[in-house]
C-alpha cells in the first residue's frame, strides 16, 4: 500500500525488525524472499499514504455460540452492577 517506499527499504525494514516481546516472532527469511519476488515486478510511486477511497470487501465467518447467554454468571468482581438482566 505504501508505494513511495522502494523495494529495498521495504525489504530492509522487514529484516531490521525487532519484536517488542516474546510473543512476537522475527520475520522469517522465506517471507522475506517471498515479498522480495513479489515487488521485484512493481512500479515505484511518489504516493506515500494509500489511497482511502478504495473499499476492501470484508468478510466475517458469524460462528454461533453452543453456550445460552442466559446462563452466563458475571463475577461481582468485574464491578459490573450497573448491568441489569433482560
Amino acid at each position: 500500500m505504501c508505494t513511495a517506499l522502494t523495494s529495498q527499504q521495504i525489504v530492509k525494514i522487514l529484516s531490521l525488525y525487532t519484536p517488542m516481546n516474546e510473543f512476537e516472532e522475527r520475520v522469517s527469511i522465506s517471507f522475506i524472499k517471498s515479498t522480495q519476488t513479489l515487488l521485484k515486478d512493481r512500479k515505484e510511486s511518489s504516493q506515500l499514504l494509500m489511497d482511502a477511497k478504495i473499499i476492501f470487501p470484508v468478510t466475517f465467518p458469524f460462528n454461533p455460540s453452543p453456550v445460552a447467554l442466559e446462563t452466563i454468571q458475571l463475577p461481582s468482581s468485574l464491578n459490573l452492577n450497573f448491568l441489569t438482566r433482560v
